[in-house]
């Protein structure tokens, strides 16, 4: 698939699926970087900085949840966001001078990994405009069974859906009975490692557990134009202008007409799967896989 079409599959269901963006050389070094990473983890007791756990984590068998922020970890991530393969579509896409938002690895050890309910990433992340996409790189292959990320074409058209709790606040999780939302014509997201995939802001999408005996590992790169700004928390100028991917520094700041629900109030600052848990509705517990 081209650049063109991919570009029109992505502006008519929310989402595409670039396979082998990366070649054999790439997936090596960044397998082999997230394992060295990961292995940093041996003998912790806490979460820090780099990482969260799964409940069932011990010091001497570490189960790894996410790895925070890994373009401050490593340059290798930060250089990925640059990728010609993926980069290329990205700018077609919000325009040509792109900041990355963020950065984020989620691990689903097998028969461990955890689920991620149904959400939409604009309800964590608000910008002044909607310029913003994400990439999600697969480190290994992803399958239905371990794990694979699914999308609801079409959703990315709206509405924003509710991802509050009356009672709870914040919980990043959407009731799809409660809002009448089916997900029956839901697409899993499937392929070797070194195939990406790009969706909107406003798709809808979640990911069951790993039932399998295989690990899977996504590095999540959110992008957006350097005029949207972040309407969810405060910027270090400095900071902020360090993940520039093209185009000078600015204080321009492009707004449009979106609806927008802040983040807040929240039990569980910024991890979705902390603010997940005190959803009272979830999908995935129940569904098994397809």
């Amino acid at each position: 698939m081209n650049i063109d079409a991919m570009l029109r599959q992505y502006q008519a269901e929310g989402y595409v699926l670039i396979p082998g963006a990366l070649n054999a050389e790439e997936i090596r070094t960044l397998q082999a970087t997230t394992d060295r990473i990961a292995a940093q983890a041996q003998g912790l007791v806490e979460e820090g900085p780099i990482f969260d756990f799964e409940a069932a984590h011990t010091p001497q068998a570490p189960l790894v949840q996410r790895i925070k922020k890994p373009h401050r970890v490593d340059p290798l991530y930060f250089s990925l966001a640059r990728h010609p393969a993926i980069f290329a579509l990205v700018q077609r896409l919000c325009g040509h001078n792109m900041r990355l938002s963020h950065s984020k690895i989620n691990m689903k050890a097998a028969r461990a990994g955890s689920s991620l309910e149904w959400h939409q990433d604009w309800a964590f992340a608000p910008h002044s405009n909607m310029s913003t996409c994400v990439a999600s790189v697969m480190i290994d292959d992803v399958t239905v069974e371990n794990g694979a990320m699914q999308v609801l074409p079409g959703s990315h058209l709206g509405p924003l859906l509710e991802h509050h709790d009356p009672q709870l606040g914040f919980v990043g999780a959407v009731d799809l009975a409660a809002q009448q939302v089916d997900v029956s014509n839901a697409v899993s997201l499937v392929g070797r490692a070194g195939t990406v995939s790009l969706h909107h802001p406003m798709t809808l999408h979640g990911s069951g557990p790993n039932h399998s005996g295989q690990q899977r590992r996504i590095l999540f790169l959110e992008y957006a134009a350097s005029d949207a700004y972040p309407l969810f928390y405060d910027v270090d100028w400095d900071e902020y202008n360090s993940r520039l991917l093209t185009g000078p520094a600015t204080s321009e700041v492009r707004t449009e007409s979106n609806f927008i629900k802040l983040p807040f109030p929240s039990r569980a600052g910024s991890s979705i799967y902390k603010a997940q848990a005190h959803a009272r509705a979830r999908y995935f517990d129940k569904a098994t896989p397809a």
